[in-house]
């Protein structure tokens, strides 16, 4: 069957896979996602403490 490409040099396929890398922008959405989550955490025990007060 063969090798599929010309020559094993990998270089050209070794950028970023996506554009933002080497910016800021994974840390800002690194940050984003952990605002969301503890956001989620926070509205889900509030929910959960309201149902366990008029269940007593």
């Amino acid at each position: 069957m063969g090798f599929p490409f010309e020559g094993a040099a990998w270089a050209e396929g070794m950028e970023a896979i996506f554009p933002g890398a080497g910016g800021s922008m994974p840390g800002v959405w690194a940050l984003l996602g952990i605002v969301v989550c503890v956001g989620a955490l926070i509205v889900g025990q509030m929910a959960e403490s309201s149902k366990y007060k008029n269940h007593k």
